[in-house]
């Protein structure tokens, strides 16, 4: 189901992939937001909901025909890897981002992504910052009680190997990031041979990511993800480790992996497997939260203790520039592009923004 607006705009170069199951209430909103923006992509959307948020998420694609080009498919039981991975036969620009349903892409910074992909041909991937949001319930609007930082990926290393050891030991997810067509079938082409949900939704394309080029991050607000209970977790390292699917998956993005880099290296698998399983072993020990003994004495521990507690106090709060008092300042650079974003997320459920007043953060509260 698609209702195609023919446009040359900048933005017409994204697709949006967005797999969602039964949260058709934050579908809703996010067609709403790109309605309101006259956002020209396309929005490819993969939905393994039961029939009650099917039904709700096509009345609304209804309703906003003429105005949006949506790509609609319904993908039974399918996970996030294969409902990504079928989305890829809905795009038909040459750029695309992973859009979950709960979260927003600044229309402005895809389309800055999009022009520094095309002038930077080693890069794989581009984004701008991002921010996660808190409301005051844990539903799709409410009152925002908090905004902060929300680290991405910067990778610079000029070699596959390198690249991947970096994204690895510092792991952050790049799927939200642009990249192009041609990269995601990379991503995901894998996906179908593995059975883990934790590999294929996420670690085996993020993982390609960084192998197929560098990862730039703009100075541009490009992400808001917005924190809640009914949010898709993966499971816990610990737990990830214990499932029956998991060394079959990562047999598989082993073997996936190292040919990656071998090809890009020009190297051999072998050489390149060995990167592949040293790098996901400083991603295990960092994902179980092992840690080194102390080896000196109680007094020293706490000594050290203090005075890194007393030199975080001398130097400024780091990202202060993304708390919502200071996002909600007209000076931000980042104010006019967040600002239709919080008018969504404080929005009551008819459409019409709540109280006028604006939320203050946690940060300014205390």
């Amino acid at each position: 189901m698609a209702a195609v607006i023919q446009s040359s705009g900048p933005d017409s170069r994204v697709t949006l992939l967005v797999p969602t199951m039964n949260r058709s209430e934050f579908v809703i909103r996010m067609l709403q937001y790109y309605a309101r923006l006259n956002f020209t992509g396309r929005i490819a959307i993969g939905d393994s909901s039961n029939r009650e948020h099917v039904e709700k998420t096509r009345r609304a694609i209804a309703e906003l025909s003429g105005e949006l080009d949506v790509a609609y498919e319904e993908y039974p039981r399918a996970g996030i890897g294969v409902c990504l991975l079928k989305l890829l036969d809905h795009v038909v620009t040459p750029y695309a981002a992973t859009l979950p349903d709960d979260d927003f892409l600044v229309p402005a910074s895809l389309d800055k992504c999009v022009v520094f992909l095309s002038e930077h041909p080693e890069y794989a991937a581009a984004h701008g910052v991002g921010i996660g949001v808190d409301l005051d319930s844990q539903g799709r609007h409410g009152r925002v009680t908090r905004c902060r930082y929300y680290a991405q990926p910067v990778i610079e290393a000029n070699n596959a190997a390198d690249r991947l050891t970096a994204h690895l030991e510092n792991y952050r997810v790049s799927m939200f990031s642009v990249h192009r067509l041609d990269t995601w079938r990379q991503m995901l082409r894998d996906v179908p041979l593995q059975e883990d949900a934790s590999f294929s939704a996420e670690v085996l394309p993020c993982c390609h990511s960084a192998v197929a080029g560098k990862i730039k991050q703009l100075d541009c607000l490009y992400v808001v993800r917005q924190n809640h209970i009914l949010r898709y977790e993966l499971p816990d390292a610990f737990d990830w480790l214990t499932t029956p699917q998991w060394l079959p998956s990562y047999n598989v993005f082993v073997k996936s992996i190292s040919a990656a880099i071998a090809e890009a290296d020009r190297t051999s698998e072998e050489a390149a497997r060995l990167v592949v399983k040293h790098a996901f072993k400083q991603f295990l020990v960092l994902s179980l939260g092992v840690r080194r003994r102390w080896s000196g004495s109680p007094w020293t521990l706490a000594v050290a203790r203090r005075a890194k507690r007393w030199l975080k106090t001398l130097t400024p709060k780091e990202h202060s520039q993304f708390e919502l008092n200071n996002l909600l300042d007209p000076a931000s650079p980042y104010h006019a592009d967040f600002m239709p974003i919080y008018q969504m997320l404080i929005a009551a459920d008819g459409g019409e923004t709540a109280a006028a007043a604006p939320a203050l953060s946690q940060e300014t509260r205390a």
